[in-house]
């Protein structure tokens, strides 16, 4: 473990708390450090760094750990950041920990650049200490911290208009599609589908968790980008994981309101690599009540294929969920082997079958 830089502060309670701030990889793993599921061993190990920096600020009292959080940014531009991982241990609470680890880790944020840093908290004591440090409640249970220089934020991050270009998202992209997601705008209600997160749902390990799902020719994940760099716009596509629907896919996208004209061709880019893929069909889910959607679809040559009545509770009623698609013709050949989805056989059972005299399909 390589510490950038150690400081120490004196706490509340007389105790000194060393301050270490490290990125991985951690010897001995450090799995235990970072709390998201299956992405935890290539974070700890390290194999995430060529797109982001994701330092951990380790507080330690006599040698024990005290408690620990990180921040997450794209290691090239550090405007956006998210906090993660957020722990104190049982026997140093109420010290003062946490809120000496947060306040050295926003103040190293801003004096690299950084201008919105997000997180969430189910905790009140939590919510209590973020407050006390500048964060304030943005999107459901996520918060947000503006730095001095952040100006108007909302105005000028994904604000704007003007040109934006499309390109392929990279890992870097997480605490970018924090930001256009962890926004009231646009106020669709299904925000991403295939994270199962609507409106009023924070949004940050999601994209890491359904990227890292699209490796392989599962999917496909497109960035329109404005002229000063920023995420304005993502669309995520993910293959059906069965043989039988591997040709059709679940698209689903946001656009920031000042870059919708280029939606049709964000989503054209989409379709088009989702053919060279073999994905001949495609499907949106929006509420029927976000008229603005369905026109961007429309315009995007999808059109309505489904509708399931009174799907999604909107305030005190409900509103119809409509399934848009756009399809071109199927391949002709499947683009994987039935043996890459649960249920179908391996090459090697096929062959056993078929010498043992039996039906090797």
């Amino acid at each position: 473990m390589s510490s950038e830089e150690s400081r120490t502060v004196r706490l509340g309670t007389g105790e000194r708390l060393t301050i270490r701030v490290c990125e991985p990889p951690f010897p001995g793993g450090g799995e235990d450090l970072c709390w998201w599921g299956d992405a935890a061993a290539d974070v700890m190990a390290g194999k995430l760094r060529p797109w982001l920096y994701t330092p951990w600020y380790l507080g330690e009292i006599d040698g024990e750990r005290a408690g620990y959080m990180s921040c997450w940014t794209p290691a090239e531009g550090r405007e956006i950041g998210i906090v993660e991982f957020v722990s104190t241990a049982e026997a140093h609470r109420r010290k003062g920990v946490a809120s000496a680890l947060l306040g050295q880790l926003v103040e190293d944020f801003t004096r690299a650049g950084g201008l919105a840093l997000y997180l969430c908290t189910t905790n009140p004591h939590a919510g209590r200490l973020y407050e006390s440090h500048g964060f304030r409640y943005f999107v459901g249970d996520g918060m947000r911290y503006l730095a001095p220089e952040a100006g108007e934020f909302d105005r000028d991050y994904l604000g704007g208009g003007g040109p934006a270009v499309v390109r392929e998202a990279t890992l870097a992209d997480l605490p970018r599609a924090g930001a256009l997601f962890n926004h009231p705008e646009p106020r669709w209600i299904v925000k991403d589908s295939l994270s199962r997160c609507f409106h009023d749902t924070r949004y940050e390990s999601h994209f890491l968790k359904t990227f890292l799902r699209l490796k392989g020719g599962k999917g496909v994940c497109l960035a329109l980008e404005n002229a000063a760099g920023r995420l304005v716009g993502l669309a995520t596509v993910e293959r059906r994981d069965t043989f039988a629907e591997h040709h059709t896919a679940v698209l689903s996208f946001r656009v920031a309101p000042a870059f919708t004209s280029r939606s049709a061709a964000l989503l054209g880019a989409a379709v088009e690599r989702c053919e060279a893929l073999g994905i001949s069909a495609l499907s949106v889910h929006a509420a029927d009540c976000d008229e603005d959607q369905k026109q961007l679809l429309e315009e995007a040559g999808f059109a309505e294929e489904a509708r399931y009545k009174d799907r999604l509770r909107v305030g005190g009623g409900f509103v119809d969920l409509v399934v848009y698609g756009r399809s071109s013709p199927p391949p002709a050949a499947p683009s994987f082997d039935t043996g890459e989805f649960y249920g179908g056989r391996q090459p090697w059972q096929r062959q056993r079958v078929a010498e043992a005299g039996g039906d090797s399909d």
